[in-house]
């Protein structure tokens, strides 16, 4: 059925994301930073959470006939899918440009340039909110914007405090720099 295809393809698109970032990413970070319980607590417990209402919408509670045939020719879908992948390559390449800032060995901190580094302090956050707004826009789903809204009410505020250390912290921060949204904030 057209229901569950799209929920495989929707699923895939998942994995793609999450089978990354805690199978692949945590083993690619440098240095033996520990990280408190706590934080792994609540990322478990957001993970659950939002994993159910993810899964409980593509796999119960959309209709046979939601995504027809055609979503996937349909504009929902394609730009949907444009941003996924947008902010999933924007998320990725600037995690590697921070990974590589410093030679083996280093641990002084240092400005980041390249990609989108060169217009936001904190690329990695806004490639997420563009991520994961494009699924929102694919399933075109509650569950899925609800999502991309907590999303981004969890790393805005992040952004906003990096870029703000970032400038009390190095003189010459490039001024044009913004926090998260190019041109903008």
């Amino acid at each position: 059925s057209t229901k569950s295809l799209s929920s495989i393809i929707f699923l895939l698109l998942w994995i793609s994301h999450y089978g990354y970032r805690s199978l692949i990413y945590p083993f690619l970070l440098r240095g033996n930073k520990r990280m408190s319980l706590s934080i792994v607590l609540m990322g478990a417990t957001f993970n659950t959470i939002n994993g159910y209402l993810q899964g409980r919408w593509l796999f119960t509670f959309v209709s046979d006939t939601f995504y027809s045939a055609d979503w996937f020719y349909g504009y929902r879908f394609i730009l949907g899918m444009v941003l996924f992948f947008g902010g999933m390559l924007i998320n990725r390449h600037s995690d590697f440009l921070l990974r590589n800032l410093r030679a083996p060995g280093e641990t002084d901190y240092k400005i980041p340039y390249g990609g989108f580094f060169n217009l936001v302090s904190a690329p990695n956050y806004l490639g997420e909110i563009i991520q994961w707004f494009g699924w929102a826009l694919a399933t075109w789903s509650l569950a899925g914007l609800v999502f991309a809204v907590w999303t981004t009410a969890n790393l805005l505020p992040r952004a906003i405090a990096s870029h703000r250390w970032y400038k009390q912290r190095f003189s010459n921060y490039p001024s044009t720099r913004k926090a998260i949204i190019p041109f903008l904030l």
